[in-house]
């Protein structure tokens, strides 16, 4: 089905920063839409706001855009707008429904991405002061066991499959590990674990990284 040319519109006001122009022109063709088109423009729309901080304008925006979607992306987009609004709860609820999509539709082109999602989740839940176990476990129970293991750390190879990478996912877990107030001693035994597990390049990145633990910035 072809796009109609709003979109092609759309696109090039939120690139050149006249978001509120794309909003109030995807909201006026609306009428005019199909039912998946609709749902789209829902969605653009939220990015526009979203794009601009605006999270109380892109919440309903994101929300029509995932209601009855079995879009992981519709309903990721309604999380992370949760989580910057301070609705923790609401997002990690959220988040379970993100977490069956990708599960129920494996080989939609959307679950390629759900990995960086998971990095993505749990890295706003620290930025907005709501880290805790369940931020912690998307990372260190499902995305570090990638590299330990297939024992293999290169950025390349894990990119090609949709995976971030082992620096950043320590990087993060070592943030977590002083938000959750673990010590030092806590961190140089997971560092320790991880550096047996991986390869020569991940062993060099975990023995930089587990020094100069100190405390929570």
């Amino acid at each position: 089905m072809t796009e109609p040319g709003i979109f092609r519109e759309a696109r090039d006001l939120i690139r050149g920063g006249d978001r509120a122009a794309a909003v109030d022109r995807l909201m006026a063709a609306l009428p005019q839409l199909s039912t998946q088109f609709q749902r789209k423009a829902w969605s653009y729309a939220g990015l526009a706001s979203y794009f601009d901080g605006h999270w109380a304008e892109a919440l309903p925006l994101f929300q029509q855009a995932a209601a009855e979607s079995e879009v992981p992306e519709d309903w990721f987009n309604v999380a992370m707008t949760q989580l910057h609004m301070g609705d923790i709860e609401a997002a990690h609820v959220t988040w379970q429904r993100v977490f069956e999509l990708n599960y129920a539709h494996q080989d939609a082109p959307e679950t390629s991405s759900f990995f960086e999602k998971k990095l993505m989740f749990a890295r706003l839940l620290l930025e907005v002061g709501a880290a805790d176990p369940r931020g912690l476990d998307l990372l260190e129970r499902q995305l570090l066991p990638f590299f330990t293991n297939n024992h293999v750390t290169d950025t390349h190879f894990w990119a090609s499959r949709g995976v971030p990478g082992f620096n950043d996912v320590m990087t993060l877990l070592r943030q977590y590990y002083r938000a959750l107030r673990k010590d030092s001693a806590e961190w140089a035994v997971l560092c320790d674990r991880v550096a047996r597990a991986v390869d020569e390049d991940g062993r060099a990145f975990c023995k930089e990284i587990r020094e100069g633990f100190g405390p929570a910035a």
